[in-house]
Order: C-alpha cells, then sequence, then structure tokens
C-alpha cells in the first residue's frame, strides 16, 4: 500500500483487510523495503504472485490452472498494490525487491463500479475489485460474494455521504 492510501476514505484496500483474515498490508516506503513483505517473498513454501498489468505477465486463468492441478502445489500469495495508477507505476519502478517476482494479470474486459477517483484507466478495477476476481478464479465463492457485499455497500454509504443523503433516500 502506498504511504498516502492509509488515510484515504476513498482506499478499498482496507475492505479486503476486514473481510479475509489472511490478508496483509504492507507499507510501501521508497527506500525501506517492508520486512514482511521481504519474508513472504522468500518463503519456498509459498508462490508469490504480483498483480499487475505488463508484457511478461502470466493469465490469472493460467496460473489457477497451474496450481489447481497439482495437489502438491505451494499456496500462492497475490501481492496487490494498493495506490492509483500513477503511483502504482512509481512503485514497481522503484522497487528493486519486485523484480523477479512472476506478475500476473487478470482478464480482459473487466469493468469497474468504482467511482471514487477521477483519471481511472479503461479496465482499471479498485484493489477490492482486483481482490474479488482473484477470490472467484480460485474458487472462494463465500469470500467473493462476503467481500463484494461488503463493496458495494461500502460504495452506497460512501455515494450517499458525498451526496448529503441518508440510505434510505
Amino acid at each position: 500500500m502506498h504511504e498516502t492510501e492509509v488515510d484515504r476514505a476513498t482506499n478499498t484496500g482496507q475492505l479486503l483487510e476486514n473481510t479475509l483474515p489472511h490478508c496483509r498490508r504492507h507499507i510501501w516506503q521508497r527506500k525501506t523495503p517492508p520486512t514482511e513483505l521481504l519474508t513472504l517473498l522468500a518463503d519456498p513454501a509459498a508462490e508469490p504472485y504480483l498483480v499487475f498489468p505488463g508484457e511478461t505477465a502470466i493469465s490469472l486463468e493460467n496460473v489457477v490452472k497451474r496450481t489447481t492441478s497439482k495437489p502438491e502445489a505451494k499456496p500462492i500469495h497475490f501481492i496487490i498494490i494498493d495506490a492509483t495508477w500513477q503511483q502504482a507505476r512509481k512503485m514497481l519502478r522503484k522497487s528493486p525487491w519486485l523484480e523477479d517476482v512472476p506478475t500476473v494479470c487478470l482478464p480482459e474486459n473487466l469493468s469497474t463500479a468504482y467511482q471514487l477517483r477521477r483519471n481511472q484507466p479503461e479496465g482499471g478495477l479498485c484493489t477490492c475489485e482486483v481482490g474479488i476476481v482473484l477470490l472467484e478464479a480460485m474458487n472462494e465463492a463465500d469470500n467473493a460474494q462476503a467481500l463484494t457485499q461488503y463493496f458495494q455497500t461500502f460504495m452506497q454509504v460512501f455515494e450517499a455521504d458525498r451526496q448529503h443523503q441518508s440510505l434510505s433516500q
């Protein structure tokens, strides 16, 4: 998570953390890599993937197929960069500890329901929506549904507050 996201009311990464017991937040700082994340990346018993589009990114479908087809497969740890798109690109460029982590891309033609920030790229999802897509792909339907409901409620409450309306209107 970019350090400026920590206190933003529009941050949806907090929804993942509040819903999923194994979700962890690591605050990014340019000169100091997060120690817990480095430990996770070095763990030979886990398979980390950075969720970010790019030329070398593996499709989520292929990652899921590879890991679900092997009974001895290592648990996957998805790393989602929680930041604006501009901040996320900067974080990747300035984080040498992420260079060797394989990247995974989400399916194309996804659309966002997140309307709380401007200048979002076409097909770009907020952090919570990325989490929902990952949970659905990993056949975690109950967790995906719980997170979807939480996200929808978050959006309704936030929009009602912005419009100075109650939810019952």
